[in-house]
């Protein structure tokens, strides 16, 4: 397949929460070769397709190829976390229903080494592979790829492609089975909002989930152990049932747990899971920049008998996080910048001069208007995957 991309990227302010440049998929090709970089509307006035149509390059999709998410630009945020979905729908609307094929769970981008933002003009990505699965039904459909940046202000990103789907189902049935692709921080979709300085899980991943094993960490759900109301087609991000029960610890990354995929792995091993039986860890895929491996959930409870993983807490006995307490705040001169409390548990964004404080996530601290890990953690990390 034949495309070229002549938009360049204007500068990038590393890890800014006012950052005017973004990222936008180069492939699969959007509609119309469409380079549009900036996050949703938060009002929800351009979800999901940003209101560009159905039109130019029709990407092929048979059933069992193995494609790529390549994304342009430099403004990476420190990664995040990102979904691919499909719609049967060739004119999506906000009512339109988007089944989750895949999903990234950390460096997704791959940000750099030392967090936040790449330099200016370093505007390639390495490419994310995933499988094109056979719940797809034949025909005509469009795709979106769903981005929710670690750090900066709270947004989502898409832009969406079409995709003509052969080798695949002859009805819809499997397709419906799927989870309703995430929604996050639009409004009239939902009420969930991510918190910044943490790597999202989903509640409902789907059956393809690929899981950094070098995330910067620590993973916590999208919406901070609360689902958003769902509704009818994608406002929210319940989606179908998950296969199983799904705790959420929002903490370090602890050990893997075959019952829920949404779980973060241990720093040192990140093996797959495979239903139902446990099987042995798969094999990294191929980075330029860090490892990623590619799991599937368990249909059902499994239990675990991998080697170096420890025994995983009962389901029972995990807590959701709690929703991020409200206090005092601090005066501040620039809009948009983070304000950080003494003690680095709390944060706020400078809004008119003013910053509300809200609780970091656990296993970070808001220092000189960064959320980070602690340094004597930090420098842990980055002495193991130096």
């Amino acid at each position: 397949m034949q495309f070229s991309t002549t938009t360049a990227l204007s500068a990038i302010l590393a890890m800014a929460p006012l950052t005017q440049a973004h990222m936008y998929m180069l492939k699969p090709v959007p509609y119309g070769g469409n380079t549009d970089k900036s996050p949703l509307a938060p009002d929800g006035s351009n979800f999901p397709c940003k209101n560009v149509p159905y039109t130019g390059t029709i990407n092929q999709w048979p059933v069992g190829s193995t494609q790529t998410l390549e994304l342009f630009g430099s403004a990476v945020h420190d990664g995040g976390s990102c979904q691919i979905s499909v719609t049967t729908d060739k004119a999506p609307t906000k009512d339109s229903k988007f089944k989750v094929i895949h999903s990234f769970e950390g460096d997704c981008p791959f940000p750099p080494s030392a967090g936040g933002n790449k330099p200016d003009g370093d505007n390639t990505n390495p490419p994310l592979p995933f499988t094109v699965p056979p719940e797809l039904p034949n025909g005509e459909a469009t795709m979106v790829w769903t981005w929710f940046n670690r750090v900066g202000n709270r947004e989502m990103y898409a832009n969406c492609a079409g995709i003509s789907v052969s080798g695949g189902a002859s009805n819809t049935t499997a397709f419906d089975a799927l989870p309703d692709m995430a929604v996050a921080n639009i409004a009239g979709h939902g009420t969930c909002t991510t918190v910044p300085g943490v790597d999202y899980t989903f509640e409902n991943p789907g059956k393809y989930v690929t899981r950094s094993s070098k995330a910067r960490g620590p993973f916590a759900p999208l919406c901070g152990g609360a689902p958003a109301p769902g509704g009818s087609g994608s406002g929210g991000n319940t989606g179908a049932p998950p296969a199983a029960p799904a705790p959420a610890n929002p903490g370090i990354p602890p050990p893997a747990n075959p019952v829920a995929p949404s779980q973060a792995p241990p720093v040192t091993s990140a093996p797959a899971v495979s239903p139902p039986a446990a099987s042995p860890p798969a094999g990294p895929v191929t980075s330029t920049t860090r490892a990623i491996i590619t799991v599937t959930a368990p249909s059902g409870p499994a239990p675990s008998s991998k080697k170096d993983a420890q025994t995983p807490p009962a389901a029972a006995t995990s807590q959701a996080p709690a929703a991020p307490s409200t206090g005092s705040g601090a005066s501040c001169s620039q809009d948009g910048i983070v304000v950080c409390s003494s003690d680095g548990k709390q944060f706020g964004l400078c809004n008119h001069g003013k910053a509300v404080f809200q609780d970091v996530a656990a296993g970070t601290i808001c220092k000189d208007g960064k959320i980070d890990r602690p340094a004597d953690f930090a420098t842990t990390l980055r002495t193991i995957y130096a």
